[in-house]
Formats: C-alpha cells, sequence, structure tokens
C-alpha cells in the first residue's frame, strides 16, 4: 500500500494546473484526501471573492487523488458542486471521502471549508477505475 501511496503522489506532483492555482496534497489514505490551497489575487473573480472555477479545481484535485488511492487509474465521469459562500482571503481545504467503492465506479464527496471550518462548497463526483498505474 505505501508503495502505490508514493506512487501516487508523484502522479500529483505533475498536475501542472494545480500547481499553478497553489494547490497542495497534504494527506492522503485509501478513499481520502485532503488538499489547501491560499487564496491569493489570481483566485479572485470580478466582485473579489473566489471564482467558482478555483473551488471546483481544489475539490476536483483532493476526489483525484482520493480516487486514485486504490492502485488503478481513476478518471471522472462525473462532478457538480454547490457553493455556499464567498470568500476573498484565507486558506482553503477540500476534505475528500470515499462514499461507495466498486469494481469500476466510485462514489466521492469532497468538502471545502474555510480557516474557521465554515463550509463554503460541496463536490461530488463519481470516478470510472481504468487499469493500474
Amino acid at each position: 500500500m505505501e508503495h502505490r501511496i508514493k506512487k501516487l503522489e508523484q502522479i500529483l506532483k505533475n498536475d501542472r494546473f494545480a500547481v499553478y492555482n497553489d494547490i497542495r496534497l497534504v494527506s492522503i489514505g485509501i478513499g481520502e484526501a485532503i488538499a489547501e490551497m491560499p487564496v491569493s489575487e489570481k483566485h479572485l473573480n470580478g466582485v473579489n471573492v473566489v471564482q467558482g472555477g478555483a473551488l471546483f479545481t481544489l475539490a476536483d484535485f483532493a476526489f483525484a487523488a482520493a480516487s486514485n488511492s486504490h492502485g488503478r487509474i481513476a478518471v471522472a465521469s462525473n462532478a457538480s458542486i454547490s457553493f455556499f459562500k464567498g470568500i476573498s482571503a484565507g486558506k482553503l481545504t477540500a476534505i475528500a471521502r470515499e462514499l461507495n467503492s466498486g469494481k469500476t465506479l466510485s462514489h466521492y464527496s469532497v468538502d471545502i471549508i474555510d480557516e474557521n471550518e465554515n463550509k463554503i462548497a460541496y463536490f461530488t463526483g463519481t470516478a470510472f477505475r481504468k487499469g493500474e498505474y
């Protein structure tokens, strides 16, 4: 298991879009992951709150980490997000949890919270599992 997680960590380090958006993996386990993103100017939209795409990217990265933690390549087949609160500064944390794990499909939830543990957004995703990585 440890070897599989180390290999996945290397794959995730190659996620150039996450790197560009200052997203970092905090922890990963089987079916779960935590990622963080410090809010900066580049994440803000025209009304000075974090742009929805930035929130989706953070959640998607945590989802990718959790869904790929079983040693098989997992790609999103469906994802959605609900936004609850706009923020303009601080650090955001995405907490991904596996809800169901089947042979080819798995389902995940991701909570995005701020530094005070206020829920900012909620993401759900379905992953399709392919061959081993």
